[in-house]
Formats: structure tokens, C-alpha cells, sequence
């Protein structure tokens, strides 16, 4: 194999070096001269932008060393913030074993990536030196305006603070271009959670309603396990063990056969874990089972008998289900109500439920697979119905006891 050329070396101002790639990425490398200068990112892809970009640095080492007055230091362009994006991205990608992201998180960085190059390029930020805690709050602040959520809102700036310290941490960017911004995280949630009432209703919507009988299945799937849509859509029936009534979801990006078949499935947190059948879920299961084909191993499929799709149950959810039952659970004015339900509800619905029906918390842990009790109570909601029932089962005078001893 032919050995790649070097590159010849720059002469620049005040020193010599020599220019490198690394993953198409440059560097100046100014060890081998009088000085150490050591060796730099020059944080481009762009060859112009690595010279130019050089010619600052050979200034600005010139400057350090006292050959040079710091009154003519020349403004140094940095790292765009393409490129930086690009390069934090790249290293989202490497491999699972070296702590790469899942497709799923990757997929929800570009579009936060998207949204921060537009709004760098409207406001005239060319370099992510200039990525500082007074930009990041003056985009908090243009989502705020935009009426994205806080929780939203906060996850996009802790992903910004992220790579503006790997970037730091990997020497694209000098130590200075590291800030510190607090975040207070928001608490709550504003997804409704359903009504047993309103889960039936949708049921039995869905089971008189021709088009919509692959949906009911499903309704009732999500309620009884408290699956994230994307689990359910990937649960197999190798998963299922009908006789234990149990289901084992295994997260799988290490199986080098599942990547090899296109099947892998990545669990959230990527823990495994196992949750009891319900009986209500376990004669959906039965049935499903009985009138399966043979085919690609999975226990639930769309509407034509194909493969099921997340965006199809929240897109047909929505438009025929939650629109069509909206004016029999009307929502009042101004608030949160049955209207704005939505797949993910079914998981705090799951939560509540079994939170009511006596669940342990280290049971529903280990169901929804959280390991913190936070997560718990942001899934938790428990209605003013549900909080009187509850009073009027706690015997504070130890009545019980004397209506036992009267009988007596």
C-alpha cells in the first residue's frame, strides 16, 4: 500500500510547522523547532480556514514567548460551528462498546443541532469560541419565545454545555472557551394521564371500529405494561413467556447477530429488564398468538399486517381516537384534559395505576426500568378522587379494631 506524502512545512511568521490530519480534521504540530509549541487543533475541516487559522496561532505563540506585542494579536476565527457540531457528532457514532449513542438519541441531537446552526447564522455567530454562556442563554431564551418546553428547553442547552466541553476536553478548542451555565431542571410534567373510564372508551372504540381493531390490541398493550411505544413495536414473541406470564425485554446493541439480521433492539438506559403479564394483556397476547402468521417473530403489527411503526399508533391515535371520543371527555378551557392525550400518556396512566393498585415502588421501578424513585413520581399522578378514596381507607382512631371487639 502506498505510504500517503507528507505535507512540506509552513513557514509562517515566526515559526515552522508541520500540517496534519486527523479525521479530517487539522493540526499544527510545532515540536520540532526551536521551541516546543506543541500540537494544536486548528478546529477546521477547511484547508484556507487551517492556514489562516495557523497564522493566528504561530501569532499568538509568538506573543507568549515574548517575540511578539500582544496589541497586534490577531483575531483568531476558531472552530465553526458546523464543524463542531460535526465533530461532537462523529464521536456520538463511534462504537457502542466506546460508549456511542443509540441511533434514537443521535437522530434527536441533529435536529437540536439544526435549530442551533439556523439560529447562529441569523445572529451572526461564526465560531463556537463564540459559543458562551451569553449566546446559550440568548437561545434559551429564542426557544422560550418559540414556546418550546422547559423540559425541552433544558435538555437542548445541557446537550450545548456538553460539547463545548468535550470540545475543550479534546483540545478542538483552547481551555478559556469552556463557561458555566445553571440550569434549574424542570419538575412535573404537563402529559395528561388518562382515566381507567377514558382507557376503556378508547378500547371499545377501537373494537367497533373496523379500520381501528389492530389498534385495540395495542391500547390495551401500552396501559398493562407501561412499554414506550418503540419497545412495544420491537417485542417478539421470543420475548413473551406465556406459561410464567412473563415479558423479557434484553437490550441488544452488542449482539453482532441482531446487527447482522437488521434487528437490534436498544432498551432506554440500556438495562434489561422483566415485567408480570396482567390478565387483561395476557388474553390480547393469546388471541394475537392464535391468528399469527408465521413471519417476522414480532407479537404486534400495523394496520395492514405489516411491520408496526411508532409514528403510525401516535398519528392514527390521535386522529381517529383521541379526536373522535375529545366531546364525550371534553377538556375544560385552559386546561390539561383528555384532548392532549397521547401515546406517551399510556405510560404515566400505567404508573398511576399501579401506584393505586398497590404496587411497591421498587416493583414499579423496575417495570418502567428506572433505577431512580424521581422518575417514579414524575410518571405518578394521583387524582383528587383517588387522594379522598385513599383518606377514607387509613383508620387514624383504630376503628377497625373496635368494631371487631363490638361483635365480639
Amino acid at each position: 500500500m502506498a505510504r500517503k506524502p507528507s505535507r512540506p512545512p509552513v513557514v509562517c511568521q515566526h515559526f515552522t510547522w508541520r500540517l496534519l490530519e486527523r479525521d479530517g480534521v487539522f493540526y499544527a504540530d510545532g515540536r520540532t523547532g526551536k521551541h516546543n509549541l506543541g500540537k494544536h487543533s486548528l478546529g477546521t475541516r477547511d484547508p484556507d480556514q487551517a492556514l489562516t487559522n495557523l497564522r493566528n496561532l504561530d501569532h499568538q505563540k509568538a506573543v507568549e514567548l515574548g517575540l511578539a506585542a500582544p496589541s497586534t494579536l490577531l483575531p483568531a476565527t476558531g472552530l465553526s460551528i458546523a464543524d463542531a457540531w460535526q465533530l461532537y457528532l462523529d464521536h456520538c457514532q463511534r462504537a457502542a462498546v466506546l460508549g456511542g449513542v443509540s441511533a434514537g438519541t443521535l437522530k434527536r441531537y441533529r435536529a437540536v443541532q439544526a435549530k442551533h446552526l439556523v439560529f447562529c447564522r441569523k445572529h451572526g455567530i461564526s465560531s463556537w469560541a463564540e459559543v458562551n454562556k451569553a449566546s446559550t442563554e440568548k437561545y434559551g431564551n429564542h426557544l422560550a419565545h418559540q414556546d418550546y418546553a422547559d423540559r425541552s428547553i433544558y435538555l437542548e442547552l445541557t446537550l450545548i454545555k456538553s460539547v463545548s466541553l468535550w470540545l475543550v476536553k479534546e483540545k478542538h478548542l483552547p481551555a478559556d472557551c469552556r463557561f458555566d451555565l445553571s440550569l434549574v431542571k424542570p419538575q412535573g410534567t404537563d402529559t395528561y394521564c388518562y382515566t381507567p373510564a377514558e382507557v376503556s372508551a378508547m378500547v371499545n372504540h377501537c373494537r367497533t371500529t373496523p379500520a381501528l381493531t389492530w389498534l385495540a390490541g395495542i391500547v390495551i398493550a401500552l396501559a398493562c405494561t407501561g412499554l414506550r411505544i418503540g419497545e412495544l413495536a420491537s417485542l417478539r414473541w421470543s420475548d413473551v413467556d406465556l406459561r410464567s406470564n412473563t415479558i423479557l425485554l434484553t437490550d441488544e446493541r452488542a449482539s453482532s447477530r441482531r446487527k447482522r439480521l437488521g434487528q437490534v433492539r436498544t432498551v432506554k438506559g440500556k438495562r434489561n429488564r422483566s415485567l408480570p403479564i396482567h390478565p387483561d394483556l395476557l388474553a390480547v397476547l393469546r388471541e394475537v398468538k392464535g391468528k399469527a402468521k408465521e413471519g417476522d417473530g414480532r407479537a404486534f403489527h400495523g394496520p395492514r399486517g405489516g411491520k408496526l411503526k411508532p409514528d403510525t399508533v401516535r398519528n392514527i391515535l390521535v386522529r381517529e381516537v383521541i379526536e373522535a371520543l375529545k366531546s364525550q371527555f371534553p377538556t375544560p378551557s385552559g386546561e390539561i384534559g383528555f384532548a392532549h392525550g397521547r401515546v406517551h400518556s399510556f405510560r404515566h396512566y400505567f404508573c398511576s395505576q399501579a401506584f393505586l393498585g398497590g404496587a411497591a415502588e421498587a416493583d414499579i421501578k423496575d417495570w418502567l426500568g428506572h433505577r431512580d424513585s424521581k422518575m417514579v413520581a414524575h410518571y405518578r399522578h394521583l387524582r383528587r378522587d383517588d387522594s379522598q378514596r385513599k383518606m377514607q381507607q387509613i383508620d387514624f382512631l383504630n376503628r377497625n379494631d373496635r368494631k371487631v371487639q363490638s361483635s365480639g
